[in-house]
Order: C-alpha cells, then sequence, then structure tokens
C-alpha cells in the first residue's frame, strides 16, 4: 500500500460509532491504513483503529449509557457541558475500557487530530502525542464544541473542536501529498450543510464576542463543509477517493439510546462488508 495512502473520519458526536463500526470491519480484514485524520468525534472512532481494539467503542462509549447517561441537559447544568467531558476522556480510558496508548504509539503510521486556536482562527493539526495525558487532552479540546463545552487549553492556547473550521479536512489530506483517501462520512448523500439560525448566531457571538476570528470561522462553517463534500465527489470521479457512509439508518448527534446506536455501529460495519471488496481493489489489496 502506498504511503501516501490516507483515512479521513468526520466527526458528528455520537454519529462516530458508524465510523467505528467501518474500522472494525477493516481491522478484521487486516487493513492497515498509514494515515488517519481524525476530525472531532472521529477522533473517538480512530484512536481504536490505530491501538487495534477492535469493538472498543462498544464499550467506551455505548455500554456506559445503560447505567450512566453522559450527556443532556442535565450534565450542563451540573457540569457546564453537554458531554461530561472528564468521563469520557478520564474516567473511560483508564478505568472503564483501558486504551492501550502503547499499541497506538507502535502504530506504523500518524494519527492525526485537529483542533482550533479560538484566538487566531488557526487550524492546529497534532500528530505526536509525548504521553498517554497530552494525548487525551489534545483530544478532549478536539471534541469541544462551542456553547456546549468550555474553552480547553492545550500549552496555554485556548482551543476548541476542530471540525469548526475543517469538518473533512480533504484539502489537508492533499496539502500532505496524499494520492489516494478512504472517506468515512458519518452522514447520507443528501446532506448539506446549511447556516445556522439567527438564535444560535446570536449566542454564538455574545459567548465568543472576544474572538473575531473564531466568530469568521463559525460565519463560513456551511460554505466550507459543503465545499469539501464537492471535493471530494470530484475526487470519487477521478479515482481517488473512495468514500463510505450511511445509507439506510441516521442519527442525531446526542444520540443516547442504547440500541439505537448499536444499530447504527452494525449499519457501518456491514456498510464496509458490502463495499469491501471494491475498497480492497481500491487499496490495490
Amino acid at each position: 500500500m502506498e504511503e501516501v495512502t490516507g483515512l479521513i473520519l468526520e466527526g458528528g458526536a455520537m454519529r462516530c460509532v458508524f465510523s467505528a463500526g467501518v474500522l472494525d470491519r477493516l481491522m478484521e480484514e487486516g487493513i492497515r491504513i498509514p494515515n488517519v485524520l481524525a476530525v472531532s468525534a472521529g477522533a473517538y472512532a480512530g484512536m481504536n483503529y490505530v491501538s487495534g481494539q477492535k469493538g472498543r467503542i462498544t464499550k467506551a462509549l455505548i455500554a456506559p449509557l445503560r447505567e450512566y447517561k453522559y450527556l443532556g441537559i442535565g450534565t450542563f447544568l451540573k457540569k457546564g457541558t453537554f458531554f461530561d467531558m472528564d468521563y469520557l476522556f478520564k474516567e473511560v480510558p483508564k478505568t472503564r475500557s483501558p486504551y492501550d496508548f502503547k499499541k497506538m504509539k507502535e502504530y506504523a503510521g500518524r494519527f492525526i487530530t485537529s483542533t482550533v486556536n479560538v484566538e487566531t482562527g488557526e487550524t492546529i493539526y497534532h500528530d505526536s502525542f509525548q504521553n498517554e495525558e497530552e494525548f487525551f487532552d489534545i483530544c478532549q479540546a478536539a471534541n469541544s464544541m462551542p456553547l456546549i463545552s468550555k474553552i480547553f487549553k492545550i500549552n496555554g492556547i485556548p482551543m476548541l473542536d476542530g471540525g469548526i473550521a475543517d469538518a473533512i479536512p480533504v484539502k489537508k489530506a492533499l496539502e500532505e501529498g496524499w494520492n489516494k483517501m478512504v472517506v468515512v462520512l458519518t452522514r447520507d448523500a443528501s446532506y448539506r450543510k446549511k447556516p445556522r439560525g439567527n438564535l444560535y448566531m446570536t449566542a454564538i457571538r455574545l459567548v465568543y464576542r472576544k474572538y473575531p476570528k473564531f466568530l469568521e470561522l463559525i460565519e463560513e462553517r456551511a460554505r466550507r463543509y459543503n465545499d469539501s463534500l464537492d471535493t471530494i465527489s470530484e475526487l470519487e470521479a477521478q479515482g481517488r477517493a473512495f468514500v463510505l457512509r450511511p445509507t439506510t439508518l441516521t442519527v442525531g448527534n446526542s444520540e443516547s439510546d442504547v440500541d439505537t446506536l448499536m444499530k447504527y455501529y452494525h449499519h457501518g460495519y456491514e456498510t464496509a462488508e458490502e463495499k469491501m471488496t471494491e475498497l480492497k481493489k481500491f487499496l490495490g489489496k
């Protein structure tokens, strides 16, 4: 497999279980793509791919909901965040479903995730992690969505979710020199992002009024997202991109029903299964 082959993982909060299903089927087949560029919740799925922990997403993200609803208005009122970030990025990987950081570090490739510098509006791509604590701090910042999460500082720099700037980083992949890419999206082919409504934007401008560059990113987010979809379609037509996306099911980004999430996970697994012959041909395997 060529070194310039890469895997792009879209985020989407709880929709990332679809991506995890895709990746688990790839792991079963022994398909190890050398570059993984995971945005937002895509990192929560992608981290298990590079550590080789098939099925971990069901233990780390889905099963705990039977005992503890770690997302929702109640969590926001108690902790100031819609998702219990300490639970997801500290307790779960250490005790509930231990993460194999050593195996991740041994991965024969790069794992890349992104955050946004709230002060400058710059996208920061992270591909070097000194230790497990730093890794999960960066992943937490990469999953910190505006309004429903607190700004998270990395080395003193205020950060939020990298998906705000580049939700499907296909242009970054091209800049990296990738000539083939597998793209896992978490919305169906008909989806196009619409600009946010007035109420949301009013709240954003109030909360982040000290960060004009960040506000510009929010205002242009829908256009950038749809431009990325157009670029992916062009690359597909050229035989340079292979896209896996939901077809028969959809879930919201705050879905918390265990059975619904498991169905979406299996939809990802089955989508990869159906496309496996084509995917292997694309990858030259």
